[in-house]
């Protein structure tokens, strides 16, 4: 099931890149089915980047779909209705020139016009239609008409394919959509789209339209029933083509989206199969100009990383989009303007460039604000030299450590602590825990800059719950599955030891589940109102039925940056020395890092090396958890907003230093399911918790969530067998 090693990739250059060999159908295979995802990612992005630099590519695009009435009325489709349904709809031409007036002022560059089959809707009507948006909107791509509905229009009318497209062009049709593709494979086709013209019938339609010079995309739809083998039949099929015509601009993978009614498949696919897909599909076709991933259809921490990851070319707006949105695609990942497209980018580290759907206008934007810095040729062998060692079993040693979170690729990163995290970890398991997380109060006088959670004392929003409250909360927890508590809350003077010595009594006594509660911050706080030391604290709340500590409050264990962001809390040895004693004390814990305040990457290594000596000295951390920070309404100004590939880049570094810390704990709470997942690839090998009720980073506006069957199906996905564990990290 773990994937095996294939090349060290920073020393190898990419051979369909190098001498112009083509990989096999065979070798495709299994690139998809073994090559680790890391590397699979690193050969793609280095296609991507011998191709475009880091030029990346959107569109300012709107949609106009006339009608969700279809005679296809296929399985796969969420989009369609019925006749007569409440929801149903026909744009008359009157409508559609009005939302056309609209769009006049949206400085577009594309109108993409794509919807159902009806006979009402002829190719009268999408003449009279193009014609219209051609005269109202000058300039502007108008791309439409998928494969399936040029074909059904042309049947329709008594004409052939070649006449209808020829007719269409001529009222302003300049590009034909990729949709309607799905999988070609018939195996595959004749279950998901059965009513659909056969997969040879949209290749000669697209081979009409490029012999008619229209250029065309191409899609691909996965995530469903589809195998390994029949994403590389469709991928053979459309590099045939292009080999014959040169007529499509883009490659484009649509995940299918499993939240609407179609087919009723459970899942769609989870971020590693969209990695990995979309890698393939910038290596195997080699003479596609473009790999395009769509922004409505995903999570965006996501889809940055699948800018590293081959994709050069993040789409559109879509302004008005409805057929991925009826199928269940997040609209809260959407984007709605050039602007913010552009920020996006830039904080990936890409020179954005406003397209249209065929590349044939690009303005390009400003240099970035952020990008990763150049990376030398002797950067290149000096992380070369460091990634041997560390693979070798070296330590790293705190220089080493900085050179490579600085300039070291982050996929090459990702496979050696991967092979790290295979020797610290061994077998193919990845775990997970069932738990609550629990917050006794939300008031707090720390008054962290970075916390969106904490209120004062006194506010109309402060709450505090009971003793007996929290029992029972845990109770119900327990009775739905949970094992683990995670017991925390603001900084509250009101509430003293006997508070949590109550609360912790009454769950040992009432509840058979493992108090993992109060982290390092809590603990020193209580003592000080108690005016006791750190060591008679911790026996107290033991004694009470505390059994192990989190790692929260640790922030960056570096002052300065604490100085800053959270000056009324404990400093970095503080920290230090509760965890120290409580390991004394046989009180295991774990620890964290929420990294994203502007700190430099030095002061990052620098937290990673203290809580690697205090682990050389005790052994009591069971598990790093690093997390990203949420800038959303807070009082925190965010220096850049970290993105998903920054903590696939911290997660690595983390199992590279971090040698003697057995466990690597994902976080989708901050970075979403499918990041998290991807997290198992790059060194975790911990999922966390699933059974969540999370009030901290939820006060950001950040609000994932996932439950356990997904968990087991996301780790599955990713190439390891789902166990179940306790805190300690025993398997169930």
């Amino acid at each position: 099931m773990f994937r095996t090693a294939f090349f060290f990739v920073t020393k190898t250059v990419f051979m369909s890149e190098r001498n112009q060999e083509r990989i096999t159908d065979g070798e495709a295979l299994a690139m998809l089915r073994e090559m680790p995802t890391a590397e699979l990612m690193a050969r793609a992005d280095a296609i991507r980047r011998a191709r475009h630099g880091n030029r990346t590519y959107y569109v300012h695009s709107h949609n106009l779909n006339p009608t969700n009435l279809c005679v296809v009325k296929c399985k796969l489709c969420s989009f369609w209705r019925p006749e007569n349904a409440p929801d149903s709809y026909i744009t008359t031409l009157d409508e559609a020139q009005k939302n056309l007036e609209q769009a006049q002022n949206w400085n577009l560059m594309d109108l993409h016009i794509v919807g159902g089959m009806i006979p009402e809707l002829d190719l009268n009507y999408y003449e009279e239609l193009f014609s219209l948006a051609h005269k109202m909107l000058p300039g502007v791509l108008l791309q439409g008409m998928t494969a399936v509905e040029i074909h059904w229009i042309a049947g329709n009318a008594g004409l052939s394919v070649r006449e209808t497209l020829e007719r269409l062009k001529a009222c302003g049709l300049g590009s034909i959509s990729g949709g309607g593709a799905e999988i070609f494979h018939p195996d595959i086709r004749k279950k998901i789209a059965t009513t659909k013209i056969l997969a040879q019938q949209w290749l000669d339609v697209h081979r009409t339209a490029h012999e008619l010079d229209l250029p065309t995309n191409a899609t691909m739809l996965f995530g469903h029933i589809e195998q390994d083998e029949h994403i590389v039949d469709h991928l053979s099929r459309l590099r045939a083509l292009q080999d014959e015509t040169g007529g499509f601009k883009a490659a484009i993978p649509l995940p299918f989206q499993a939240n609407g009614k179609a087919l009723g498949v459970k899942y769609g696919p989870t971020g590693d199969r969209q990695v990995r897909v979309a890698a393939l599909t910038r290596i195997y076709l080699d003479n596609f100009p473009h790999v395009r991933m769509l922004v409505n259809y995903m999570d965006r921490k996501l889809l940055g990383v699948l800018t590293h990851s081959g994709v050069d070319d993040i789409g559109g707006t879509s302004l008005d989009e409805r057929i991925a949105k009826a199928a269940g695609a997040p609209q809260s990942h959407k984007f709605f303007s050039s602007d913010e497209m552009e920020g996006f980018l830039r904080n990936h580290g890409h020179e954005p460039v406003l397209t249209n759907s065929v590349y044939d206008h690009c303005r390009r934007g400003i240099l970035p604000h952020y990008a990763p810095a150049e990376t030398t040729q002797q950067d290149a062998a000096s992380t070369i030299k460091i990634l041997n060692r560390v693979e070798s079993g070296e330590r790293l040693s705190s220089e080493d450590a900085v050179i490579l979170l600085d300039v070291a690729p982050f996929q090459e990163l990702g496979r050696v602590a991967a092979l790290r995290r295979k020797a610290a970890v061994p077998g193919e398991q990845a775990t997970y825990v069932v738990d609550k997380n629990l917050n006794t109060t939300n008031v707090c006088v720390t008054n962290c800059k970075f916390c969106a959670f904490h209120t004062k004392p006194g506010s109309k929003s402060a709450y505090t719950l009971t003793p007996e409250q929290v029992v029972e909360k845990v109770k119900h927890a327990a009775e739905k599955g949970a094992t683990q508590i995670l017991i925390q809350g603001g900084l509250n003077p009101d509430l003293k030891l006997d508070y949590y010595e109550a609360c912790l009594s009454g769950i040992r006594d009432q509840v058979d589940i493992w108090i993992h509660s109060l982290s390092p911050t809590e603990i020193e706080f209580l003592a000080q109102e108690e005016g006791i030391s750190i060591r008679e604290c911790l026996v107290r709340l033991k004694n009470a039925g505390l059994q192990s500590l989190p790692g929260g409050g640790a922030e960056i264990l570096v002052d300065e940056v604490r100085r800053r962001i959270s000056p009324k809390k404990t400093r970095s040895q503080a920290w230090l020395n509760v965890m120290e004693t409580a390991h004394e004390l046989d009180l295991k814990t774990t620890a964290t890092m929420v990294y994203g305040f502007g700190e430099t990457s030095a002061q990052r290594i620098e937290h990673l090396i203290k809580v690697r000596e205090l682990q050389d000295r005790t052994g009591g951390f069971t598990a790093f958890i690093p997390w990203s920070f949420s800038p959303d309404r807070t009082e925190m100004e965010c220096p850049r907003r970290q993105n998903g590939v920054d903590y696939l880049r911290m997660i690595a570094i983390a199992r590279l230093v971090l040698d003697n810390v057995p466990h690597l704990q994902a976080g989708w709470v901050t970075e979403g399911p499918d990041v998290a997942q991807l997290a198992l690839n790059f060194g975790a090998d911990d999922y966390g918790g699933v059974l969540m009720t999370e009030e901290v980073v939820s006060a950001t506006g950040v609000n994932y969530g996932v439950n356990e069957a997904q968990v087991i199906n996301l780790i599955r996905e990713a190439g390891y067998m789902p166990v179940q564990r306790t805190t300690q990290y025993e398997r169930l």
